[in-house]
């Protein structure tokens, strides 16, 4: 996602600030730790990232009764999480690298990783109890739940290029887009919006988490993934035995599926051979049916906006699509 595009809006300025703000209650959290997990969660919250949840959580919060302090203990729990995530899919990638430094568990061990994910988790739970809404903390236990369920599919499929395409959306439906529909709910409850509204943001997070992923499953084996802002290191799903969309479009064309079926079995892959897959892909018609899925959930985004009350709501929910267009256009 081009993060600039959604923080150089005129109409938008709050978010640039109140991101900043989020950044220091993140920091002085990780201040209070000490020993490894002062350092494994510092290194991993402070390193970065796009922050678009805790942004889509501000956006949709965004009315009369804005209060960037009452909103942070819930925008730093939404990253917290998230985080939480990603150290725990590292440790069953075996990531080496996670935003251009070593992961928890390369640089210690699983178990170390292990904890530190788990701590996270626990702690983005307690950040909600300073709310007295309950309902805040059944949509967080819902989100949390179709996460690890996600993953755990995720593990299951692992290598499987016959998964059909139902199978991987419902993966990204829990994995992804829980935390999106997350954030876009909190920001809706947390301030106060009618039913109506909620409803309509919930979808839109919904969508646009569904575009998110599928465009980072194009960035992930574009020839020149920096070109487009990723800061990812290129092929890594394919490595990890992870079978994104491009891939299962790609197993429905006779000549792929005949190109691949004897690497099906390989337990590890060479630059060579990565290559020649790729390239082989490339030819078919899998990216640009892949590149139409995420402008048909744009569109679909899209028009939930219209449902949603709030010039400055609308202004940045917009902003959202066209940063995730803006990157799609480039693989």
């Amino acid at each position: 996602m081009n993060r600039s595009l959604l923080l150089d809006s005129p109409n938008l300025s709050f978010l640039k600030n109140d991101l900043k703000k989020l950044e220091k209650f993140l920091k002085d959290f990780t201040e209070n730790l000490e020993g490894i997990l002062y350092e494994t969660v510092r290194n991993t919250l402070t390193a970065g990232g796009k922050r678009i949840r805790p942004s889509l959580f501000l956006i949709c919060a965004r009315n009369e009764k804005y209060d960037i302090e009452y909103l942070l203990p819930a925008a730093a729990s939404i990253e917290i999480i998230h985080t939480a995530s990603l150290i725990h899919d590292d440790i069953i990638d075996k990531s080496v690298l996670r935003r251009g430094k070593n992961t928890i568990h390369y640089i210690y061990n699983k178990d170390t990783a292990k904890f530190v994910g788990d701590y996270l988790f626990t702690h983005a739970f307690s950040l909600l109890n300073s709310y007295s809404n309950p309902r805040i903390l059944e949509e967080m236990s819902d989100a949390a739940q179709l996460l690890v369920k996600g993953e755990f599919d995720q593990l299951k499929t692992k290598k499987d290029f016959y998964q059909s395409e139902k199978v991987y959306f419902e993966k990204i439906y829990e994995k992804t887009s829980s935390l999106f529909r997350l954030s876009c709910v909190l920001g809706g409850i947390l301030s106060e919006s009618g039913e109506e509204d909620i409803e309509s943001m919930k979808k839109f997070g919904e969508y646009v988490g569904i575009s998110f992923q599928i465009n980072d499953d194009l960035l992930d084996i574009c020839v020149d993934g920096t070109k487009a802002g990723a800061g990812k290191t290129i092929w890594n799903d394919f490595r990890q035995g992870n079978i994104t969309l491009p891939f299962i479009y790609g197993f429905k064309e006779s000549e792929f599926q005949s190109f691949i079926k004897p690497f099906l079995n390989k337990k590890s892959y060479s630059e060579k051979e990565i290559e020649k897959i790729l390239n082989l892909l490339s030819k078919t018609n899998a990216l640009r049916t892949t590149k139409n899925k995420v402008y048909y959930y744009l569109s679909k985004a899209r028009r939930i906006i219209n449902k949603i009350s709030g010039e400055e709501r609308k202004e940045g929910l917009k902003r959202v699509c066209d940063s995730i267009l803006q990157v799609t256009k480039l693989v």
